[in-house]
């Protein structure tokens, strides 16, 4: 209550960080995936390689094509493959 008094908001009513859709939209756990979907690994793989389970990676593809507004990990590499500013590693 003392936060809130103070104009301080937590939750679904904070301001977002970064935009709604788009590249941008993603976080980087999210970007790093959908850019081993476009070298060609599985799920199981980059489980394996992030140290994550499976249903883990598929939830990160998930809201990866949901952002995009993409409907398959097939559009999600192509995408990947083809955006003009890849993130610096």
């Amino acid at each position: 209550g003392r936060l809130r008094a103070a104009g301080v908001r937590l939750g679904a009513t904070a301001a977002r960080r970064r935009p709604a859709t788009g590249w941008q939209a993603l976080t980087p756990t999210e970007t790093l995936v959908a850019d081993l979907v476009a070298s060609g690994r599985t799920g199981p793989e980059i489980a394996r390689g992030l140290n994550v389970s499976t249903r883990t990676v598929q939830t990160h593809v998930s809201h990866a094509l949901a952002k995009l507004g993409l409907a398959s990990r097939i559009e999600l590499a192509a995408a990947a493959r083809a955006r003009p500013d890849p993130p610096p590693r």
